[in-house]
């Protein structure tokens, strides 16, 4: 959906000699609303008061969608965004995420080959209470490498480039070094990189995949409160607590365990109704409180968020009067972070009142939610 184009809430500066390259999975999402807050019954049929719908899916489809809507929404320059992922072409529902990238204004490259005969990933979603489950066929995703990216491709695109990878535990061929070699690929390339990842939830709940040796290529990595927790504790050796921990000794041990394995990497953890804390090189750095909401769909929140932030960093360095010499020595300031936290708050707020993953909330509602932030 195209908004207004006068963008009343425009960044007055340019963000210029930029590309954002969004790598991941890509899924066609069924959504089943249960609106009376329960869950399928074993062996019964539940009444859907709503036809299924279906959405194009997949964290990389969110967030390269959600980025997109704020680059057009929010900026005087409209900076490239490209998504990179795998999929079939040919069936219904290839076709149906190129199409709704087509809608929204950005290209897939697809990095399937030709030899594989696989559907496009899908999956039925089921939405009821404020939560949302998923039954995923992972299709092409099943088999797509961390080799099969292109790096010259990607560098070629920008002054500046923004690599993201969408949802590292839904994608097998980046785990245990094989994204790692890549990324060391980019680094090598270009100097001008920035890279972010998100972790994603880990269906085969051992929370490893060689994440910690990733860790030190990131600028930054991005989770929800649970993945931090699985990650941490199967890095601490599985030593689960038998009580509750307080919040803030919770947060601390986090800080402690993603700054000892890699010091100069952002670590961002959002909470839910709680914000989002980010922390590096073992300091707690910013905090950032967020809107209590109803959610009317939970799903792709964690997208909005990553979207949001990564826009907000970028618009703090198009307004920022930082000099060349600044930047090489730290180009991302906690001042970027804070921006970040607040624009990825504000969109991931907006997003759970709107059914669908990779449905671009209005520019007011997320300007609403913005400007009603606490300030830290």
């Amino acid at each position: 959906t195209q908004y207004s184009t006068d963008k009343p809430f425009m960044i007055q500066s340019r963000i210029e000699g930029v590309a954002f390259h969004v790598v991941g999975d890509a899924y066609v999402d069924f959504f089943c609303f249960l609106d009376d807050g329960g869950w399928p019954e074993n062996g019964g049929d539940s009444r859907l008061e709503e036809p299924v719908k279906t959405y194009a899916g997949g964290s990389s489809t969110n967030t390269a969608t959600h980025l997109r809507a704020l680059q057009r929404n929010f900026t005087d320059h409209s900076p490239r965004v490209y998504l990179h992922t795998v999929l079939n072409p040919e069936d219904h529902y290839g076709q149906l995420l190129l199409t709704h990238a087509s809608d929204h204004g950005f290209p897939i490259i697809n990095c399937r080959k030709k030899s594989e005969g696989l559907s496009t990933g899908h999956c039925i979603a089921i939405v009821s209470g404020g939560e949302r489950s998923f039954m995923t066929h992972q299709g092409c995703v099943g088999h797509f490498k961390a080799e099969d990216l292109n790096v010259q491709e990607i560098v070629n695109t920008a002054t500046d480039v923004h690599f993201h990878i969408a949802g590292f535990y839904n994608i097998p061929g980046f785990w245990n070094h094989q994204l790692e070699h890549k990324l060391k690929e980019l680094r090598s390339t270009t100097t001008n990189l920035t890279i972010s990842l998100v972790t994603q939830h880990d269906a085969t709940k051992e929370w490893d995949g060689g994440f910690d040796s990733l860790l030190p290529f990131l600028d930054f990595a991005i989770m929800n409160d649970l993945e931090a927790r699985n990650i941490v504790r199967r890095g601490q050796g599985n030593k689960a607590t038998t009580t509750v921990q307080v919040v803030e000794d919770e947060i601390e041990n986090w800080a402690n365990y993603f700054g000892s394995v890699s010091p100069r990497t952002y670590i961002i953890v959002t909470r839910g109704e709680h914000g989002a804390v980010a922390f590096k090189g073992k300091q707690i750095v910013a905090t950032q409180s967020t809107v209590a909401v109803k959610p009317v769909d939970p799903t792709g929140a964690g997208d909005a968020f990553t979207a949001g932030f990564i826009h907000g960093i970028w618009a703090w360095r198009a307004s920022s009067n930082r000099t060349t010499e600044e930047d090489d020595a730290d180009p991302w300031p906690i001042a970027a972070i804070i921006q970040g936290l607040r624009w990825g708050c504000a969109v991931g707020r907006a997003a759970v009142l709107i059914r669908g993953a990779s449905v671009p909330p209005h520019p007011e509602q997320i300007e609403k939610f913005r400007k009603s932030l606490p300030c830290h």
